[in-house]
């Protein structure tokens, strides 16, 4: 409610990371994982140098997120959490900032 009267927008794009690799993924991806039709705890499936011939079959393995129980069911919390935003929406949030031009001018070198 706060966040409407203020006009507040949260526009973050939010990918869970693993924690030891810090590879990326798309979060539907994680919370849809499925295993012999089963939902299950997702790992990280990257390779480093996967091109090598002795490494290929050498996944990183970090399980990217961990069951919480809540009062009805169990919510997903994930491990590490990249916030991303695009740059376009930033700086329309700057630009639309009161008086942000004249600021600027006043703030030059």
């Amino acid at each position: 409610m706060t966040k409407k009267e203020l006009r507040l927008r949260d526009d973050f794009y939010s990918f869970p990371t693993c924690s030891k690799c810090h590879k990326f993924y798309n979060k539907q991806e994680v919370e849809d994982y499925k295993k012999n039709d089963i939902n299950s705890v997702m790992k990280c499936r990257h390779v480093e140098f996967s091109n090598s011939i002795t490494r290929r079959n050498c996944q990183c393995q970090t399980i990217l997120f961990e069951q919480v129980p809540t009062m009805d069911r169990f919510k997903l919390k994930f491990k590490l959490v990249y916030p991303f935003a695009r740059i376009r929406q930033q700086l329309m949030a700057f630009y639309n900032r009161l008086n942000f031009e004249n600021f600027l001018k006043s703030n030059e070198l």
